[in-house]
């Protein structure tokens, strides 16, 4: 059983605290925190929520501060472009035979593949592919895995990550933040 706090980001897995993605990712440096800033994440976390509301039907768009509109634009763009279809939004998952959890953005069709998308408002870093390919050990089935750039301006950027070795230095990543954690050489 998976519970997620969102007020402390964190989850537990059958009662016990595990790493997240992007735990593991930012623990282990493959995540550089230098270019992010409380503004961009708060952004972020604001677009998703619209996201998600447009989708479920919650969205009163009158709401929307006009700063944030490019972005629904956006989503709406990529949608009308490509036909995705969310069938997961923001469901956090966990694994049982890793001990890490995590919450992708969309998980749903995109030219008739299943797929896993993480919607950005800001640039899509390398280390996304390794994201992503944990989301995709969490799904438990193979998914086509792309960065999505949602930009103020209501344009979008698409960027798939083909490389299958990103699932294997994900699970070394993991493995690497356990071993640490054992050992008693992390305390998260």
């Amino acid at each position: 059983m998976i519970t997620f706090d969102p007020a402390t980001h964190t989850y537990t897995l059958d009662g016990q605290p595990v790493p997240s993605v992007t735990t593991i990712l930012k623990d282990m440096n493959f995540i550089d925190m230098t270019w992010f800033t409380d503004y961009g994440r708060d952004r972020g976390k604001l677009v998703h929520t619209i996201i998600e509301w447009h989708i479920t039907g919650e969205l009163d768009e009158s709401t929307i501060a006009p700063e944030l509109q490019g972005y629904l634009d956006a989503w709406g763009a990529f949608t009308s472009d490509t036909g995705f279809l969310s069938t997961e939004i923001e469901k956090p998952l966990a694994s049982e035979l890793y001990r890490f959890a995590g919450t992708p953005d969309h998980i749903g069709k995109l030219n008739g593949k299943e797929a896993v998308i993480d919607a950005k408002t800001g640039v899509i870093y390398p280390h996304v592919g390794l994201q992503l390919a944990g989301y995709e050990i969490l799904a438990t089935r193979p998914l086509k895995r792309f960065g999505l750039q949602l930009k103020e301006d209501g344009r979008y950027s698409l960027k798939e990550f083909r490389d299958r070795q990103d699932s294997q230095i994900f699970k070394a990543a993991l493995a690497c933040w356990w071993w640490q954690k054992n050992n008693n050489l992390r305390r998260g």
